[in-house]
């Protein structure tokens, strides 16, 4: 229920109103300018909402991208816990979270390199 109230949210704000929301906004953004690899996340969700799948991908492809997989993981647990037993995660090998972290640093210099392809559509 919670999933779907936050998505309602942003779906009405449009992913903008976070800051005047209470809620805090990104501190790598505000302290040095850079966009970290979730900056335009909400913005991404809100889009998506909308039905609107380019600016969701020009707002935060990783996003776009992470989405489908925690979707599918975390129904996989409602399911699990309405039938009453215990879900097994899957499990995440070092070589798993080394090419995730390999991507999510790639992702984060590439998007804030004005210079290189495509840096302007990989910044929120």
């Amino acid at each position: 229920m919670a999933v779907g109230a936050a998505t309602a949210w942003l779906h009405h704000t449009g992913g903008y109103a976070v800051a005047p929301a209470g809620l805090l906004g990104c501190p790598l953004h505000a302290t040095t300018g850079l966009w970290c690899p979730f900056c335009g996340g909400l913005r991404c969700v809100a889009a998506l909402s909308h039905g609107d799948l380019a600016a969701a991908a020009s707002f935060n492809v990783v996003v776009l991208v992470l989405l489908p997989v925690l979707a599918v993981w975390w129904a996989l647990g409602t399911r699990a816990a309405w039938a009453g037993r215990p879900h097994s995660w899957p499990r995440v090998g070092t070589r798993g979270w080394l090419v995730l972290g390999a991507v999510l640093l790639v992702f984060t210099v590439w998007r804030n390199l004005p210079a290189v392809p495509l840096a302007g559509f990989l910044a929120p």
